[in-house]
């Protein structure tokens, strides 16, 4: 609880401090929604509740949430979003 507490925190600071830049706030708010519905299962039920299992034949992916999915998803456009690098300003060189 304690991680998802402090992860909170850190990630509610960043999005104050990037709110101007749309891909970035929502890439966080991702994380953000995901992590505070892990942590709201666990104060709740004591423990994350894993409800979406896929398979096909052999192959199992391992059970996950919704919440697991944001924050995976997130994840991923932070990445990407770090990777795309930022615009050189005009007339800079």
């Amino acid at each position: 609880i304690a991680v998802g507490v402090v992860a909170t925190v850190i990630i509610v600071r960043l999005l104050k401090r990037h709110a101007h830049e749309p891909g970035l706030a929502f890439s966080l708010a991702l994380v953000l929604g995901g992590a505070l519905g892990n942590v709201i299962d666990r104060v709740v039920l004591g423990h994350v509740v894993d409800f979406l299992y896929f398979h096909y034949r052999g192959f199992a992916w391992p059970a996950f949430n919704v919440a697991d999915s944001a924050i995976s998803i997130g994840a991923a456009l932070l990445i990407w979003d770090s990777l795309r690098g930022k615009p050189a300003a005009a007339g800079r060189p």
